[in-house]
């Protein structure tokens, strides 16, 4: 009987927003599996045994009330445990962008008028029709 091929999704690149929120051994076990790794590749990369993976991962399941090491990944996002690297990155970059557009404009000195788009009940009329 042959397996299932596994479904594999890219791997985020993720990191603890707060790291004094848990202590540090532990923190970096949710941080590598919230970055996709399996107990094998994290016990690997810290230079630990995977039974202490395993006991690392059990502990936080408990601490954060998880049934699975999904529903963990899901509850650490919950609880504000992570952010991801790139997406601040890309966030920080686009809340210049509306400062930069509402500034007064150097030709005349006035700023933009704000617009505004509001339905009435014509327009909501003519949307059902």
């Amino acid at each position: 009987m042959s397996r299932k091929p596994r479904i594999t999704f890219p791997r985020m690149d993720v990191e603890l927003a707060d790291r004094a929120a848990l202590p540090k051994r532990r923190g970096e076990v949710l941080e590598l599996a919230a970055r996709g790794m399996q107990s094998k590749e994290i016990a690997r990369a810290m230079g630990i045994s995977v039974d202490t993976v395993d006991w690392h991962l059990n502990e936080l399941k408990d601490q954060l009330c998880a049934f699975s090491r999904a529903d963990l990944i899901s509850q650490g996002w919950m609880h504000g445990l992570f952010r991801a690297r790139a997406l601040a990155l890309l966030l920080m970059a686009l809340s210049v962008v509306p400062v930069m557009r509402s500034r007064p404009s150097p030709i005349n000195g006035t700023r933009p008028p704000a617009v505004r788009h509001t339905i009435g009940r014509t327009a909501i009329r003519e949307i059902r029709a």
